[in-house]
């Protein structure tokens, strides 16, 4: 439903430039171009269900495991809301920091498509996330997104409050994985289909304990290579 809401906003919004008039020219304009928008409430409103929609299918094997729960009393259906309210708050509020950025970022004209600085951002942005992919933070905090059973086994009592809070716990360990993957879409562009289905794809993929670790590391090289050659483009 986030991708559907996502897509009809954006498909009716004012944010498109002048001459891009047919349907057809405007989901071309969303899969793949990085369209202007005009207004921090509007960013802010891309942004927010931007990260619902992309962050919740890799939530879901966490709900699996806590709906397995129910069966043992280890956890209630109220809970079962609470803990979700709890990590998408978590989104939410990452969603306001980056939209507040790109704000910022704009206003400064640095995201221009046609700028030469905007490269080096690429490149320094790129060569971040590509280097965090190999940090022992992030794997800590893969360990608990893939692990979810040991947070609520060790959770204590299961009152809403206390699933909000694992929730809570649960969203900031998410954003600790996925925080520098989420932020490339400032460069490859909010509101584009395709980037931020792939990238939804590489989170959920990063967080199953079969393959996740077989995607972590080969995706840090992509990433070091990928800065390197935008590196090498803007000074050349």
């Amino acid at each position: 439903m986030g991708w559907v809401g996502l897509f009809i906003v954006v498909l009716t919004g004012s944010h498109f430039p002048i001459g891009i008039e047919s349907d057809f020219q405007r989901i071309k304009s969303l899969l793949f171009t990085h369209p202007p928008m005009v207004n921090f409430g509007f960013i802010l409103g891309m942004w927010s269900l931007m990260s619902v929609a992309m962050m919740l299918p890799s939530f879901i094997p966490t709900l699996t495991v806590y709906n397995t729960l129910l069966t043992t009393g280890a956890g209630t259906h109220l809970g079962f809301w609470y803990l979700l309210g709890g990590y998408v708050f978590i989104w939410l509020a990452y969603s306001f920091g980056m939209a507040s950025l790109q704000f910022q970022l704009m206003n400064l004209d640095v995201l221009g498509g046609h700028h030469h600085e905007n490269s080096l951002l690429k490149a320094i942005l790129l060569g971040i996330a590509g280097g965090y992919q190999f940090s022992k933070f992030k794997d800590n905090c893969l360990t608990y997104c893939r692990n979810p059973l040991t947070l609520f086994l060790a959770r204590g009592n299961v009152s809403p409050s206390m699933e909000f809070l694992t929730g809570l716990r649960l969203g900031l360990w998410c954003l600790g994985c996925c925080f520098f993957l989420m932020l490339l879409c400032i460069i490859a562009g909010v509101m584009n289909f395709f980037w931020m289905g792939l990238i939804a794809i590489i989170i959920l993929l990063e967080k199953l304990p079969d393959i996740g670790q077989f995607v972590s590391r080969p995706l840090g090289v992509i990433l070091i290579v990928l800065s390197l050659g935008t590196t090498w483009q803007y000074f050349n």
